[in-house]
């Protein structure tokens, strides 16, 4: 029976080429993910050091501003909350934020106010700004008469004033 000699210097060799290459990738990569991450502090640096600006006005200013930011689009209390938080602002303080959120919401709800209030299709309430609505009285239907007199009589009242 014939045997094959594996040299083996040959084996160790390949393995360490491989690895070779394998960790050149990866400080090619580190390298170009060190400069990323450089320019990213750098940009963000004076912005991170500054004080900022508090805001103005309580929860219900800082929810109109949220809503009022992108029209028309249907928000629930946990993404106007998170929406509040990416402005820098943590309502976490509070016992129950979203319970907050929900009733400050509410109230802003108003007829005439533009801000309205619906459901998501999982039945979770969900408010929006529609600039359509602001200003506008609530739709309400017309009177419904069942007695033809009776709207002959309210009509001849007014007519008569």
């Amino acid at each position: 029976m014939a045997y094959v000699y594996i040299n083996p210097y040959k084996s160790t060799y390949l393995a360490a080429k491989q690895e070779l290459e394998q960790r050149k990738t990866e400080l090619s990569f580190a390298t170009q993910r060190i400069s990323q991450l450089e320019e990213i502090i750098a940009k963000l640096e004076p912005l991170a050091m500054e004080d900022g600006i508090a805001p103005k006005g309580g929860l219900p200013e800082l929810c109109r501003q949220v809503l009022m930011s992108s029209p028309g689009v249907g928000m629930t209390a946990a993404a106007v909350m998170q929406s509040i938080a990416f402005r820098g602002v943590d309502i976490s303080g509070y016992g129950q934020p979203l319970a907050v959120l929900h009733m400050t919401l509410t109230r802003l709800c108003k007829p005439e106010s533009g801000f309205v209030k619906g459901k998501t299709p999982h039945g979770n309430p969900m408010y929006a700004f529609d600039p359509n609505r602001r200003g506008l009285p609530p739709a309400s239907p017309p009177p419904v008469w069942d007695d033809v007199d009776a709207m002959v009589d309210a009509i001849s009242k007014k007519t008569k004033k």
